[in-house]
């Protein structure tokens, strides 16, 4: 099985691949260059320490730490030279430089005056960018708008990481013009509980104790595989596209109403999902960009197969065959090492040419993530769905639709610096907390539908930003 998924996602393994090594070599426009090249180092290609990208490409906001035995490191922009300063102490280090915006100029990052939250994002968020005195930064506000602030203010307005990424739902950060993401994520879903409105129930028990039920479901097992791609239009608008790729598989209880032996049988399915495509529009953050709301629009392309041979077996369809429509609100909120993310979305479906609709669904989230270091992220999630019933021929599927209610329990790793950019391992293993399914009962057999299990999600991510000239 494994094997089998492996070598049938061969294609996509190679674009991800060949799209990793290539991506760092896609440049828009180099940043002006400070005349001062000593102050970003020579010789190799030099990385940023927290984000992996290419010094050279920023030079205009870089920032240089000299640590005590002389040896020197530089960031691409302030604000990762202010995790660096915040992970491991001021002591540790003779001196901080900084550039100034506009000339270029090396200066005492304590001594300099920082320009936050205006229209420029020259490198990570949140903006901090640096003026020799506190007169160019005031003029810089006037044109570009934002807040002023002191090194020190600074220092106590810096959070571990600019952003965090849910997993079940979507952060409401835009992270700028340029910046870009791409990954591969692995999941594995089972369900093997059969659930009875909210009462859960043993597959097994179910069937022997009703006489007269020919089948029951005795489990369901999805293992995914996906390729992802995140980019920033604007400063404002991201777009995220996803296509995954399924391989399912189902058994149930078949009884002999005649001997009343029960047997076991199963079938399986394998194919492209349908493409999803998420649109991410920035309407307000808060000059310090501690708080974000944002609007999403999402949509769904039949990339992937529905089979009208299992129009009966919802779960073995890798495609609904017909488009979505949804959106909602997004908000994330940061506070020190603590990141809040709430989402409510609603996924409009259309029938397919088969006359047949997947039910429309209502959807909340709430996350809550803790970052000790740029490098580490542990968390928990928690979301609902209400899902309507599915319709075959303009009738209502008595058993599909219902209520779930998930918690994950999430982390990730940003283990490795190269190619321009990062690479983060991330992780997440949860379960339903709450499922309450529709059914129905025709005659003496009742058709239900299957719960409980758990699922678990494992993702490979390289971002990186792409460098543009800011005015």
């Amino acid at each position: 099985m494994k094997v089998k998924l492996f070598m049938s996602m061969k294609p996509i393994w190679m674009l991800f691949l060949l799209s990793a090594c290539l991506a760092p070599a896609i440049t828009f426009a180099d940043n002006p260059g400070v005349p001062n090249e000593e102050a970003i180092g020579t010789g190799e290609r030099e990385e940023c320490k927290v984000c992996g990208m290419y010094i050279d490409q920023y030079r205009r906001s870089s920032g240089e730490l000299v640590h005590k035995d002389g040896t020197k490191e530089h960031t691409c922009g302030v604000a990762c030279l202010l995790r660096i300063l915040d992970d491991e102490g001021m002591d540790a280090f003779s001196s901080i430089w900084v550039h100034d915006w506009k000339t270029g100029k090396q200066l005492d990052a304590r001594e300099a005056t920082y320009s936050l939250g205006s229209r420029v994002i020259p490198d990570m968020i949140p903006n901090f960018i640096a003026f020799e005195t506190e007169q160019a930064a005031e003029a810089f506000k006037a044109e570009k708008g934002g807040e002023v602030v002191t090194f020190n203010q600074a220092m106590q307005l810096i959070t571990p990481r600019g952003q965090t990424v849910p997993f079940r739902l979507q952060t409401a950060v835009t992270t700028g013009k340029g910046s870009f993401g791409m990954g591969m994520g692995f999941s594995y879903l089972r369900r093997d509980r059969v659930l009875l409105g909210s009462d859960g129930q043993d597959p097994g028990d179910f069937i022997r104790g009703r006489p007269q039920q020919p089948r029951a479901p005795r489990n369901a097992v999805s293992f995914g595989q996906s390729i992802f791609v995140n980019y920033g239009i604007s400063d404002r608008l991201a777009v995220l596209v996803n296509q995954p790729y399924f391989e399912r598989q189902t058994s149930q209880f078949t009884r002999n109403l005649a001997t009343g032996a029960i047997t076991t049988t199963g079938a399986d399915a394998a194919g492209l999902g349908d493409l999803d495509l998420r649109f991410r529009y920035n309407l307000w953050r808060s000059t310090i960009q501690d708080k974000w709301v944002t609007l999403i629009a999402t949509t769904t392309l039949p990339t992937g197969k529905f089979n009208k041979v299992a129009i009966d077996s919802p779960a073995l369809q890798t495609g609904t065959g017909a488009p979505s429509f949804g959106g909602g609100l997004l908000f994330s909120y940061s506070w020190r090492d603590l990141w809040i993310h709430t989402s409510t979305t609603y996924t409009a479906r259309l029938e397919n040419r088969d006359r047949y609709k997947f039910g429309n669904e209502a959807a909340a989230g709430l996350a809550f993530h803790y970052t000790p270091n740029y490098n580490h992220m542990f968390g928990v999630e928690l979301d609902v769905a209400h899902v309507e019933k599915n319709e075959n021929l303009g009738a209502k599927v008595g058993n599909s639709g219902g209520v779930r209610a998930n918690v994950n329990f999430v982390a990730d790793w940003r283990f490795m610096n190269a190619l321009g950019g990062n690479f983060t391992l991330r992780a997440a293993v949860g379960m339903s907390m709450y499922e309450d399914l529709n059914r129905q009962t025709i005659g003496q057999r009742d058709q239900v539908q299957l719960g409980g299990g758990y699922f678990a999600n494992l993702a490979l991510n390289y971002a990186t930003r792409f460098p543009f000239i800011e005015e």
